[in-house]
């Protein structure tokens, strides 16, 4: 195989200061680990909190992946974390923007759990993730004023905050919640929602819950297809390989 044109760190490390400033980081799941492997798990890490819904710390990863990219970089996987943290710094702006607005409409209605849940959703997108949690919980305590697809989101996040604490148990029963409530958002309503079920595999993964985990699975696959790559990647610390699975359920890929 042709080896790619190096790229030199110095410009990574001018391209990175010039898009975002450095940011703190909190207590989260992963532990970074020296080069080349930090590289790695910064960027699939990055990815996983772009896909679920968390550009705060999404930013954050791809910050820490150019910081210990390595001088040989592929120039397409460059540009993705370059051209991701553009995304997120424009999306995360326009966030801060909206903040107050929000805040000042959960102030002036407090028991509207669909303005509270909008609030707090934007909190976790921020990635000030005690008080989106807290605002999670004060959302579910006027249920009468949501929606049931908002308040299968509500519990799904709730489980979500629990698991990025390393709080894997408690998270289990909000996923298992959410996965109950349909989707109303189409009429005749539709099926259930697969991110409960993939949070569920993650959880068991997570617990190393090896027989649950592969049932969970077969049981995604037959409802919605093929596991998204976090969850396949997780499974892998099971020695559970989704796909075979998914090809033995389904005879292709």
């Amino acid at each position: 195989m042709e080896r790619r044109e190096a790229i030199p760190k110095e410009m990574a490390n001018l391209l990175t200061g010039a898009l975002a400033p450095a940011l703190t980081p909190c207590a989260r799941p992963i532990t970074m680990t020296s080069n080349p492997d930090r590289f790695r798990e910064a960027w699939e890490e990055g990815h996983l909190a772009q896909y679920g819904g968390e550009p705060r710390w999404a930013q954050y990863y791809y910050q820490q992946a150019l910081e210990a990219a390595p001088e040989d970089i592929d120039p397409e996987t460059l540009a993705d974390i370059l051209e991701g943290l553009r995304y997120l710094e424009h999306s995360l702006a326009y966030d801060e923007k909206m903040l107050p607005f929000l805040r000042s409409a959960v102030a002036g209605d407090p028991c509207n759990s669909e303005k509270r849940f909008r609030y707090a959703n934007l909190l976790w997108r921020l990635g000030r993730d005690e008080e989106a949690g807290r605002e999670f919980e004060a959302t579910i305590l006027h249920p009468e004023t949501l929606c049931p697809d908002c308040a299968r989101d509500c519990c799904n996040n709730l489980g979500w905050y629990l698991y990025r604490k390393g709080e894997y148990a408690k998270a289990l029963p909000w996923f298992e919640r959410a996965a109950r409530t349909r989707n109303f958002s189409q009429f005749p309503p539709g099926p259930e929602s697969p991110v409960p079920f993939e949070n569920i595999i993650l959880v068991y993964a997570a617990l190393n819950m090896a027989t649950e985990a592969e049932e969970a699975t077969l049981h995604y696959i037959s409802r919605f297809g093929r596991l998204p790559w976090p969850e396949r990647r997780a499974l892998q610390k099971l020695n559970i390989n989704a796909d075979a699975l998914f090809i033995e359920q389904c005879g292709r890929l």
